[in-house]
């Protein structure tokens, strides 16, 4: 059976795994449309602060988009997605994980897709975690 791992490369110079199959990824995106926010403000690689940057996220996203919940249901609804049992870990897994290396042919290898930010340093989602 192929490899079924959904692999990121940003335009910034990292890359990774992001989801186990297109069902995951999909179930990601839905769920956290802020993903690549989650990989930003993980402090390294912590799931933790990925999980602390997700309440922030999500507050910040429901202020933005009104109707986001009613659109996450009609999706699911459309693609017939199961309800993730836990979209964070899985992302924080696969991108910790993997021993995919994704190489430049000018820079060499591709830096991680987490970021050493937490949601505690921005000031734009500080004010969400209160």
């Amino acid at each position: 059976m192929p490899d079924q791992r959904i692999l990121y490369i940003s335009s910034e110079g990292q890359a990774g795994v992001i989801a186990a199959d297109f069902n995951a990824f999909m179930q990601l995106i839905v769920m956290h449309p802020y993903w690549q926010d989650l990989l930003k403000f993980s402090g390294g690689g912590k799931l933790a602060e990925m999980r602390r940057a997700a309440i922030a996220l999500e507050a910040m996203t429901a202020d933005e988009e009104e109707d986001l919940e009613e659109a996450r249901e009609s999706i699911k609804s459309e693609l017939s997605l199961k309800e993730p049992v836990d979209a964070i870990a899985a992302l924080h897994r696969a991108v910790s994980t993997s021993n995919v290396i994704v190489r430049s042919s000018f820079d060499g290898p591709a830096q991680s897709l987490f970021n050493t930010f937490t949601a505690d340093g921005s000031p734009s989602l500080r004010g969400y975690l209160e």
